[in-house]
């Protein structure tokens, strides 16, 4: 229970960090922006005080502290949940691997294991892969020579070093690899794909493996059936859903986190 409220709370703070588009935001800063956003949002909300003390005790001092049952509820809301129980039940939490920690996955039917040493991944059903078992395999030349010589993982999709096109392997972990001298990419409508900088494209922008992996257009509103981590834009009365957070390639206005007001009024097949 306290390492959700933790964690709720925490990603509450990074949330508004994101939005307000500042690095190193003070956590009284933060704790306003929240206390006078929830109001607007649902009517009513903690004061900055509190929401300050909720961080200080839970984040700082790693000490439990009371958070009632309706403010858990908006928290959870705001960060792109149902309630706090869905929060809970669907939140996939952050877990730091240790040195035993194998992770395995494999390219082209070859199957590869890494151990986590001072790195974190995110854990979803299985084990990911062993890192430094990895690189040993690829004659000591450590994680720069591998992504120079093979490329880099990005989602689902393995960008090779000779490949103008991705290949789709079949691991689904957050893996993938992308050519090292592709180092920008463009938008095509609704991804981003990696390309060669001297390419006479005019949209080419430097490479940015998150983008890549995560950002894409949705483009069946219809087929969107929850808030939660979807955003959306605004511009010119005409409304776009993403599965990131960002600025909307095309026309440069802010992506909000979508809400289930925004989703009954433009998606659903209600345009």
């Amino acid at each position: 229970m306290y390492d959700k409220k933790k964690t709720l709370v925490k990603t509450a703070f990074e949330q508004a960090e994101k939005e307000l588009k500042k690095e190193n935001v003070s956590k009284n800063y933060l704790a306003g922006y929240l206390s006078t956003h929830f109001e607007g949002l649902f009517g009513s909300a903690k004061t900055d005080k509190m929401f300050e003390r909720y961080y200080t005790d839970l984040v700082q001092k790693n000490q439990d502290r009371y958070i009632d049952e309706i403010t858990l509820d908006q928290l959870s809301k705001y960060v792109g949940y149902k309630d706090y129980d869905d929060f809970s039940k669907n939140f996939k939490f952050e877990k730091k691997l240790t040195e035993s920690t194998t992770l395995r996955f494999s390219i082209d039917d070859e199957e590869h294991s890494v151990k986590g040493s001072n790195f974190n991944f995110t854990l979803f059903n299985s084990p990911v892969f062993n890192l430094q078992e990895f690189l040993t395999k690829q004659s000591n030349l450590g994680i720069i020579g591998v992504i120079l010589c093979g490329g880099l993982f990005v989602g689902n999709k393995m960008y090779r070093s000779d490949d103008k096109t991705p290949e789709i392997i079949n691991n689904g972990k957050g893996l993938g690899i992308l050519s090292s001298p592709k180092q920008c990419m463009y938008w095509n409508g609704k991804e981003y794909i990696p390309e060669y900088c001297n390419k006479t494209q005019n949209n080419l922008v430097a490479v940015d493996l998150k983008k890549l992996a995560n950002f894409k257009r949705i483009t069946r509103p219809d087929t969107i059936s929850s808030v939660r981590n979807i955003w959306y834009s605004k511009y010119q009365n005409e409304v776009e859903f993403f599965t990131d957070n960002g600025i909307n390639p095309e026309n440069g206005s802010d992506l909000r986190p979508l809400t289930n007001r925004i989703l009954e009024k433009y998606g659903m097949g209600n345009e």
